[in-house]
């Protein structure tokens, strides 16, 4: 009888702490949404959660969401442009910065007393 009452509580354990589990887990964000995802309006009525970013193409009546590898290399590439950018920006305000000391060098005393 013990071992049965035992089974029966075990059970019963399982059985209710599982959706207590669940709701720990609810997303974050804004109106439930998860970080790093958005909500696209697809058809009236009908929502649909991408990465935030992600390129979304309609053949027909289908909705074709780029796939991760495409999404990640897409990504990665524009990061890298960005990142060249930047390269370059910083090459240019080192320039300049090069140049407004040669200046400050040039336009001080050469003996001051």
């Amino acid at each position: 009888m013990i071992f049965k009452v035992k089974i029966l509580f075990f059970f019963c354990f399982i059985l209710f702490s599982s959706p207590l589990c669940a709701q720990d887990q609810a997303p974050t964000g804004s109106g439930g949404v998860p970080v790093g995802m958005e909500n696209i309006q697809v058809t009236p009525g009908f929502q649909m959660l991408v990465p935030q970013g992600a390129k979304i193409r309609r053949v027909g009546a289908q909705i074709i969401v780029e796939d991760d590898k495409e999404y990640f290399s897409r990504r990665l590439y524009e990061s890298s442009q960005d990142i060249e950018d930047l390269k370059d920006q910083c090459k240019q305000l080192q320039d300049r910065v090069n140049q407004l000391e040669e200046k400050a060098k040039s336009d001080a005393p050469s003996n001051p007393q």
